[in-house]
């Protein structure tokens, strides 16, 4: 039997949709077992370590069966809004799942209960499925089985971790001279195993560090040190109100950006000034005395009548300590260290 270049019923499209993510996403391989099972929790969504996707059957499962069973009907902005947000969810789980070819879920598992690793994750996680959302609904064929579908929107989840995540992977784009978008899509093809390490090597590399330092300065620890402190502070608005988590998540991006400009900037003075001057003088050569300063050489000179008043010794402190502030969607979730959800 031929095979239909799109789905046309959920439980097709549900197992079509790993291997469109991974695709979308340029993602060396998926973690996904090909196993979904219907949930019924707080939980809208949940990818297990073991491979396993769960989805929630009343909020996610059950409206894309409705999209199916009205193929190609015209459907109330209210419902597509509902459709959408449910392809979101699975698109934002499968998301989860992503990593490169040696990537193993223990390593990704260990990473996420790191500090900040969980407020990075699902803020890559979901800010990459909000912005291709669409282009998943396109290469699944959903566009033509719910008219409307591209020309709704929906709110999203995480608001405490999605803006700081955009503003500074947007800064990374500018300053390492990338594409827009392209920090954030390099970060969500790496398991959390990955993301920091990724994310310092993009910091480090937007400076003129690279071409600066020695090998085996510290200053990398002290950029990864700065945004893990302050990706874990965003969880101190993740129960907040979106627009007030929205607020709050650009303000301590902002800090953080301006922690890391000031860290890097030392580095990089540091390394400059230290450098040794290419200069290379010529030796010196030695005068030969005139008779007449051969003829006084020996004479004690004549002296003074007073003796000088010893100039006191100065010292000027040059050093300064810098100190690092620390910083301290779905729907909100605790973090647990045997489960992964968006």
């Amino acid at each position: 039997m031929a095979v239909s270049p799109h789905p046309t019923s959920v439980l097709e499209l549900l197992a079509m949709s790993g291997e469109t993510a991974r695709a979308l996403a340029g993602a060396d391989q998926s973690a996904w077992n090909g196993h979904i099972i219907e949930s019924s929790s707080a939980m809208l969504g949940l990818a297990h370590w073991d491979g396993t996707l769960y989805l929630d059957r009343e909020s996610i499962v059950d409206p894309l069966r409705h999209l199916y069973e009205h193929a190609g009907a015209s459907r109330p902005t209210p419902t597509l809004v509902a459709y959408r947000e449910s392809l979101a969810t699975l698109l934002h789980e499968h998301a989860h799942f992503l990593g490169p070819a040696d990537a193993t879920q223990e390593a990704a598992r260990e990473a996420f209960t790191k500090l900040g690793g969980r407020q990075l994750e699902e803020g890559v996680t979901e800010a990459w499925a909000q912005d291709h959302l669409d282009d998943f609904i396109h290469r699944l064929g959903i566009d033509k089985v719910a008219p409307g579908i591209d020309s709704v929107r929906s709110n999203g989840y995480y608001a405490a971790f999605v803006p700081a995540v955009r503003e500074i992977t947007t800064d990374l784009d500018t300053r390492n001279g990338f594409p827009p978008g392209e920090s954030l899509s390099l970060l969500n093809r790496q398991t959390a195993a990955g993301q920091f390490p990724l994310l310092v090597d993009l910091t480090y590399n937007a400076a003129r560090l690279p071409d600066l330092e020695p090998p085996g300065t510290d200053t990398r620890s002290r950029l990864e040190s700065i945004l893990r402190s302050g990706l874990a502070h965003l969880e101190t608005y993740e129960l907040s109100p979106p627009d007030l988590a929205t607020t709050n998540s650009l303000a301590t991006a902002n800090q953080v950006l301006a922690h890391l400009d000031h860290e890097t900037r030392i580095a990089e003075a540091n390394n400059t000034f230290s450098q040794p001057d290419p200069c290379v003088l010529p030796p010196p050569t030695r005068r030969i005395p005139s008779p007449h300063e051969s003829a006084l050489s020996g004479v004690s000179p004549p002296s003074t009548a007073l003796p000088s008043a010893a100039l006191p010794s100065t010292a000027r402190a040059s050093s300064a300590t810098h100190l690092h502030p620390a910083h301290t969607h779905r729907s909100p979730r605790s973090a647990q260290s045997l489960e992964r959800h968006g």
